[in-house]
């Protein structure tokens, strides 16, 4: 089951927070600290882009997500 707008909004949130610790963060990272399952990540990762709060990019050692 997909989660609701207002979970997702919530889940956004909280990985928005984490992510004012440090400059940036890989997906497996993120998911250690924010506890969420893989879809939950997804869908938060993609209302915080789709928000412009944060960015994603792809280096040698793989892809990250950083703030805006």
């Amino acid at each position: 089951m997909i989660a609701g707008k207002e979970i997702i909004k919530t889940n956004s949130r909280k990985v928005f927070n984490i992510m004012k610790q440090t400059q940036h963060y890989s997906f497996s990272e993120l998911q250690g600290f924010t506890l969420l399952e893989n879809t939950e990540l997804c869908l938060a990762l993609i209302q915080l882009l789709q928000e412009g709060k944060i960015t994603q990019y792809k280096d040698e050692s793989g892809i990250y997500y950083a703030l805006n």
